[in-house]
């Protein structure tokens, strides 16, 4: 599964450089993207819960300087 968002994530980013990339997922997926995002075992990723109606949000970051290109802003945020 980790392999199949991470291509997904990629395609995506890629498709939409430069725009806001909007997705509604199941918590599997989000846990996968996080894996890519912070470069965890997948295994690690069963520390996050993701509660139903959720927010998660993960910034592509590109150029020189900004690490490994993701920032995580927030995980399981309640919806306002």
């Amino acid at each position: 599964m980790i392999e199949r968002v991470s291509r997904a994530i990629h395609q995506l980013v890629e498709t939409y450089a430069g725009d806001d990339i909007i997705a509604v997922a199941h918590g599997g997926t989000i846990r996968a993207a996080l894996v890519l995002a912070l470069g965890l075992d997948p295994e690690a990723s069963l520390a996050f819960t993701i509660e139903n109606c959720s927010i998660t949000r993960i910034d592509r970051l590109d150029g020189p300087g900004m690490g490994h290109g993701w920032r995580v802003v927030t995980v399981n945020r309640p919806p306002r």
